[in-house]
């Protein structure tokens, strides 16, 4: 075989039918019948060659017998004139459009020497790119993290390959996304747990995998057969991830405690009551410890005018962009705007963003008011829009796009409970503004969690009460979390603490903004950095029937 020519994926043509293929078989796995699972469909591979492209590729039964014994998965083989036909599968592996099928003179021959610049091509998408649902879920992606949480196994169905494994996993900048395992690929990871109780941290990484995106909610799935796990193997992406995830944080494990028997169920219910302890806002103005309680905004909920509502953030890390002036020449005086992303990812990379909600809102229950942040993925749930479609209407109709839209609105006078994030920054530093992890409005849950305080308080409200059957309550999931860490880009921001529930901003209607009454006013003493009745909170200035913005206006 060395003295024939190799033909690279790439270069396949449908009018040669004498050539050869140098590949890697990266996935391997049969396809069985729908309508009878013990009969095999056909065989099924990812073929990879030296220069990392992919390509489908099928051998059906009347050449099993052929074929079978010699195809094996992380095997390299020299494949000669397989027949070209047109991939039709809706899930896409690779952007090449063609597939190869084995026939009766097909020939497979073992490769000794294979060479490609990584083992399996993996190409990553970002977390960023899947919070934000940027990405198709008819294309496959790779994705590398650590499990940080542990859902119990979903066995009801009858189908083994329904059985479903739900858990979160986080990157290194912090983000988190939620993953579902499906079949024997949830069985897998099931199986690594009890055999390595003693393991520290989890890594997984997830090649073929699909973005599924339900109700407005992105998350990660195994896909039937075509996804492969690898779980703390000796892959150099594994190994690097893993150094870095050291360096960052230190020896610190969440992985450590995660068991089957000991992971909780995915319902909302229990997440909420039994994962996390319950705090008032009197808890945690002084945060005394690291940990991620559940806070109960029992009364009002609205945000702050006088601080971004969002950030451009990089495509590649999410962080967010700086952008610079980059001058011609040196007499020259004509400059163009470029991006700069300081991830270290980002080094030596064409930088584009996008704008990200980051939104400073200020939550209150009966024992005071707290900041938290709302991030892009829990914003965009509850205003039902990107911050990158805000951001249009306001430009259409002429003004600043840092000004705050009127869609805004729909965030003041919810009742909430949510999880956030005390980290030892927050307690080093005595820094009582937190990140959002995940929130819920199940009145279901908020009511427990009422009842659950009452009771911890020494109230003589029923503990018996809080003990409502979980399949009563919603299993909607809202727990994936988003761009938090303790600093930089996505800590929350410092607002003043005088601002009072008494002092909320109030609205003009979109149908009656060429008038504004007394009762329309703000009060600016409320605001430690506005120092004259001339400096007005950062409000759309026009309100129309399609851009619904706000008119502020100020007395003193």
């Amino acid at each position: 075989m060395a003295e024939t020519k190799i033909t690279f994926i790439r270069d396949l043509d449908n009018m040669n039918d004498d050539y050869t293929v140098k590949v890697s078989i990266i996935r391997l796995w049969k396809s069985l019948s729908d309508g009878n699972p013990t009969i095999v469909r056909s065989i099924e591979m990812i073929l990879m060659d030296e220069m990392s492209t992919k390509i489908r590729a099928s051998v059906y039964p009347r050449d099993f017998q052929r074929f079978e014994s010699r195809l094996k998965e992380d095997q390299a083989v020299y494949i000669r004139s397989p027949t070209i036909a047109p991939n039709k599968y809706t899930f896409k592996i690779s952007d090449v459009t063609s597939k190869l099928n084995f026939h009766r003179r097909t020939t497979v021959n073992e490769c000794l020497h294979f060479q490609s610049k990584t083992k399996y091509g993996f190409s990553f998408v970002s977390f960023e790119t899947i919070i934000s649902a940027t990405a198709t879920s008819n294309e496959s992606i790779d994705i590398i993290g650590e499990v940080v949480s542990l859902g119990k196994l979903d066995s009801r169905d009858v189908s083994k390959s329904l059985h479903r494994l739900p858990l979160q996993i986080r990157n290194l900048e912090g983000l988190q996304v939620n993953v579902t395992l499906f079949g024997d690929i949830a069985y897998q990871l099931i199986s690594y747990l009890e055999s390595h109780k003693e393991v520290g941290r989890v890594i997984v990484l997830l090649q073929f995998a699909r973005i599924n995106v339900y109700n407005a909610t992105p998350s990660v799935n195994s896909y039937f057969e075509h996804t492969r796990m690898f779980i703390n193997a000796n892959l150099p992406e594994i190994v690097t991830f893993t150094d870095s995830l050291v360096g960052l944080r230190g020896l610190q494990n969440p992985s450590a405690s995660l068991t089957v028997e000991s992971s909780k169920s995915y319902s909302e219910f229990d997440d909420f009551l039994n994962n996390y302890k319950v705090k008032n806002v009197v808890d945690l103005i002084e945060p005394q410890e690291v940990c991620r309680p559940i806070y109960h905004c029992r009364d009002h909920l609205w945000y702050s005018q006088d601080i971004d509502w969002y950030y451009d953030a990089c495509t590649n890390c999410g962080k967010k962009v700086q952008t610079e002036d980059l001058f011609s020449g040196a007499d020259s005086g004509d400059a163009s705007v470029v991006l700069k992303c300081n991830g270290d990812n980002c080094k030596n990379k064409t930088i584009s963003s996008v704008p990200r909600y980051k939104i400073p809102i200020r939550v209150q229950d009966d024992s005071g008011t707290i900041t938290l942040t709302l991030f892009d993925r829990d914003a965009y749930r509850i205003v039902k829009k990107r911050a990158r479609d805000l951001i249009d209407k306001i430009k259409q109709a002429g003004d600043n796009p840092r000004l705050y839209p009127y869609d805004l609105k729909c965030l003041e006078h919810k009742k909430m409970a949510f999880k956030i994030d005390v980290n030892s920054f927050n307690v080093s530093n005595n820094y009582n503004r937190f990140g959002i992890l995940g929130y819920t409005v199940d009145s279901n849950v908020i009511d427990a969690l009422e009842k659950k305080l009452a009771v911890e308080a020494g109230s003589p409200a029923n503990a018996d009460d809080t003990e409502i059957a979980s399949h009563e309550v919603s299993q909607e999931t809202k727990s994936l979390k988003d761009a938090i860490s303790q600093t930089g880009d996505n800590l929350t921001p410092t607002l003043p603490d005088k601002f009072e529930a008494t002092s909320s901003f109030k609205y003009n209607s979109p149908t009656t903004v060429k008038k504004r009454n007394v009762g329309d006013t703000i009060d600016v003493d409320d605001y430690d950095n506005v120092t004259s009745s001339t400096k007005v909170p950062r409000l759309n200035s026009k309100v129309d029937g399609n851009t619904g913005l706000l008119i502020p206006k100020l007395e003193k």
